[in-house]
Formats: structure tokens, C-alpha cells, sequence
């Protein structure tokens, strides 16, 4: 009887050290704040685990790759994602095989929306069959090209969350690189399908930023030597795709961003040598920090910090950029005030939502400065009879004015 007692309090006791050590492993690798899960990543950061349905379940060992669970899982996914396998087929064909090279050349970290078949919240085999005559029947070569056309959309959205923060958005997709990737390929439908939405949406998910980030050439940017050696496999990027990045300032500097372009149209129009620039507004201080976001962009991305991604210190480009305020009123001014005319590629900025509307900056004396110039120019081509150019109508209005726009931003 006492060698029983014995027996089952060592049971016991083992049994409440196998619970301590899970719940000691669980407090370290992952927790659950107000019923949301988080988990720790190789940076030491932790990171929302979202959107479990939507993982794309890979092999562990390299034992398990015959199993083909990418394969099984993106196909399972797909078909959750409304008509996109029938509809877009190439699409379709694109995403499930990328996903395989995905899990084959494990293009994923810990950030990426990827798990494997034991801590899978769905079973990826009960639709084994469906997928593999889904994929039956494609040549290794359009395979190839599917992967490649996979990779390219992937890019894609890492440049947009670069951008903007987001891989892809809705009701419309945008992004330069993703828009004319999926169009070309797609047909323009497919721009604003909710089906391909929902597709990419977790596609984009499953490879890892940092990777791609890597065989983008974006400078300064924080990763292991172990995932640069895995995407020594991801295609080679098209120029045309890399270029596009550059294209926007990284999510966070929108306002910067706004007022640079402003400033570059203004200043090489005829009306930035007929305007003064301010006094009180700091152009030497604000196309530093310009400079400075086009040389080491990632540190000011707003995630930058989060997701540790850059190996300088992440910067707040908003606490950095103390004049948003009186730049953005004044840039308002000039291009509410100039509309189209003589400048038609300013019309474009008026749209945006940071631009202030004319009721707002009606009294101020650069809207009344830049009106006054507008409706001499108007009067001066009237009295001609004829439509003049920038740099005749600078000549009749006497030329350009001292501490100019133009002459002040050297753009």
C-alpha cells in the first residue's frame, strides 16, 4: 500500500513539473493579452499571431516535405477566398506553387503567417485529392514561370507595406508594381476583386518582409545570415519593380512626402520664382531630413521599431518633422490658389486629403500672395491675345522676386 502512495505521488509530482515547465516555456515563446495571442520572434520582440485559418502549414523537417502541406494548405486557403480558384486559375496556380517553394526554401521567419502541421488549427489533407488534380498536368516549365510571376506579386506587396504600411488594400489594389503586376496578368478586373483581394491578402503573409526586403537592396536593414543564405533561391527582381520602390517615402512620412513633391513642382514651375518662401519656415532643416529618409529609408518606417527592422535606431519621422503644420498651410496655399493652371501636375496633389481646402486658408497671406500672381498672369495673357509661356510671363512680370521659392529650395 505505501509503495501505491508512493507510486502515485511521484506521478504526481512529475506531472506538476511537466505543467510548471509548459506554462515556464508558454510565458517565454507566447502569451494571450485581452484574448489576443502574441509570440516572441528571434529579435526578441513579440508579434500578433492573427488569422490562424489563414497560415500556410509547412513541413518542420525536410523527412515531411513529401507530404506537400503548403501545397494542400494554400489550396485549402484559396477555396475559402470566393471563386478566385476557378476565376483566376493562373492566379491560383501562381500563389500554390510559390507557397511550395515558400516551405521548400523556408522563405519565412517568425513574422511570417506560417505554421507547422502540429500546431495547425485545420487539417490540410481533407482536400489532398481536390488539390492535386487542381495542379495535375502543368509543365515544369509554366510551373517556373507560375513561381516566378508568385515571387514577383509577393515583392509586391512588401513594397507596398513598405509604402504604406499595408500589402494590399481594398476596394481597389493599389501600388504601382502590384497594380500593373496583377493587370498584365489578371486583366483589370482583377484590380478591384474581392476574391483576389482575400487571396493576396494571405498570400502576402506567408514569406517573410525581411527577405524580401534583402533582394530589394533596401540599406541598413536587420537580418540573420541564415535567411540570406535561404533567398539566395528567390528569383532575381526585375529593375522596373526595385525602382518602384523608391518611388514613395516608407509608411510614416506622408506628410514629408506631400510637402517635398509640393515643393519639387512649385519650385520648377514659373510660380516658384514669383513667390517668397517664408522666413519663418526652416528649408535648410526640412530637406535634411528629406535627404536623410531617401538615404536610410527603413529606420522612419512606422514599424520600424516594432518589428526592429532596420540595425540603426528607429526615428519617428513626425516628431522629426516639428513645421508639419505651417508647411503644409503654406504648400495648401500656393497649389489651392494655382489650381491647374499653368501647372497641371499640381492638380493632382490638391486631392489629397492633407491638402487644406480653401475655406480653411482663405485669409492667409500666401493663398491672397499667389492669387495676385495668378490673376496678373491671367490679365498679362489676356492683354497678349495669346497663351504665353512660364518664361515669358516671368519677363512681363518683371522677373523673379527676391529669397524665391525656387531659389530657396534649389531643386
Amino acid at each position: 500500500m505505501l509503495k501505491d502512495i508512493s507510486n502515485n505521488l511521484v506521478s504526481v509530482c512529475e506531472a506538476i513539473i511537466a505543467d510548471q515547465q509548459t506554462v515556464q516555456k508558454s510565458s517565454v515563446n507566447e502569451y494571450s493579452k485581452n484574448g489576443k495571442k502574441y509570440k516572441l520572434t528571434s529579435e526578441g520582440n513579440f508579434i500578433r499571431v492573427q488569422g490562424e485559418d489563414k497560415h500556410l502549414i509547412v513541413a518542420e523537417s525536410y523527412g515531411d516535405f513529401k507530404c506537400n502541406y503548403s501545397i494542400l494548405a494554400s489550396f485549402r486557403i484559396l477555396q475559402n477566398c470566393g471563386d478566385v480558384l476557378s476565376e483566376y486559375r493562373q492566379l491560383s496556380l501562381a500563389i500554390i506553387f510559390t507557397s511550395r517553394e515558400i516551405e521548400l526554401n523556408k522563405w519565412y521567419d517568425e513574422s511570417s503567417k506560417t505554421c507547422f502541421i502540429e500546431n495547425s488549427s485545420y487539417d490540410p489533407l481533407a482536400v489532398e485529392d481536390e488539390a492535386l488534380a487542381y495542379i495535375s498536368n502543368i509543365d515544369p516549365d509554366t510551373r517556373s514561370q507560375l513561381v516566378f510571376l508568385g515571387c514577383m506579386i509577393l515583392t509586391a506587396t512588401k513594397i507596398n507595406f513598405f509604402q504604406t504600411d499595408h500589402n494590399v488594400t481594398s476596394p481597389t489594389l493599389e501600388g504601382y508594381a502590384l497594380r500593373r503586376i496583377i493587370a498584365e496578368n489578371c486583366g483589370e478586373a482583377a484590380l478591384t476583386s474581392v476574391d483576389v483581394y482575400n487571396a493576396l491578402r494571405a498570400f502576402s503573409h506567408w514569406c517573410s518582409v525581411r527577405g524580401i526586403f534583402h533582394k530589394l537592396d533596401i540599406p541598413n536593414l536587420q537580418i540573420h545570415d541564415l535567411l540570406i543564405h535561404r533567398f539566395k533561391s528567390f528569383p532575381q527582381i526585375p529593375s522596373w519593380i526595385k525602382d518602384s520602390v523608391y518611388g514613395r517615402y516608407p509608411a510614416g512620412c506622408s506628410k514629408i512626402a506631400l510637402v517635398k513633391k509640393a515643393l519639387v513642382i512649385l519650385s520648377h514651375s514659373v510660380y516658384g520664382q514669383l513667390v517668397p518662401l517664408p522666413k519663418e519656415l526652416d528649408v535648410d532643416q526640412f530637406l535634411l531630413l528629406c535627404k536623410d529618409i531617401e538615404t536610410d529609408p527603413l529606420r522612419y518606417h512606422i514599424r520600424a521599431g516594432s518589428l526592429l527592422l532596420s540595425t540603426n535606431p528607429h526615428l519617428e519621422a513626425s516628431k522629426l518633422f516639428t513645421q508639419s503644420d505651417k508647411w503644409l498651410e503654406y504648400v495648401s496655399c500656393l497649389l489651392q490658389a494655382v489650381g491647374s493652371y499653368h501647372m497641371a501636375s499640381g492638380s493632382k496633389l490638391i486631392i489629397s486629403n492633407k491638402i487644406l481646402k480653401i475655406n480653411k486658408i482663405k485669409d492667409k497671406k500666401a493663398y491672397k500672395q499667389m492669387c495676385t500672381v495668378v490673376n496678373e498672369m491671367k490679365s498679362l495673357e489676356h492683354s497678349q491675345g495669346q497663351r504665353c509661356s512660364g518664361e515669358e510671363l516671368l519677363g512681363l512680370m518683371g522677373g523673379p522676386v527676391p529669397h524665391s521659392l525656387s531659389s530657396s529650395c534649389r531643386l
